[in-house]
């Protein structure tokens, strides 16, 4: 598995990312009655993202399967406001479909946080 700096991935990124929405859904509160949650809103933020794939020997059936990707995406949105970090369920959406973020990594360089890593699955 190849290690890449953090220069490497926000060329990455810049070069070759393609503009995407990060939706990231607002819970409401438990009905318990239904046994459900309600969503009261829905915040989106366009990032420029990076997708790759698993390299084969990453591939597990456990936590990573097959035909799931990488999104990478730096810290801010397109505007360059600071975007809050990726929760599982969050989705993304562009590029023709829609890929729900299952796992969360943070590339840090020294103490600053450089961008997120999601591993996502559609």
């Amino acid at each position: 598995m190849a290690v890449l700096t953090s220069m490497a991935v926000n060329t990455l990124i810049t070069q070759f990312g393609q503009e995407v929405t990060l939706s990231k859904p607002s819970y409401g509160a438990y009905d318990p009655a239904t046994g459900t949650v309600s969503t009261t809103s829905t915040s989106t933020y366009t990032v420029q993202c990076y997708f790759a794939n698993y390299d084969i020997s990453e591939v597990n059936s456990d936590s990573v399967v097959m035909g799931d990707r990488k999104a990478y995406f730096p810290i801010v949105d397109t505007a360059g406001n600071t975007i809050p970090a990726p929760d599982p369920e969050d989705t993304i959406s562009g590029l023709g479909d829609d890929v729900k973020i299952v796992r969360v990594q943070e590339l840090y360089s020294s103490s600053n946080l450089v961008c997120y890593i999601c591993q996502v699955r559609e």
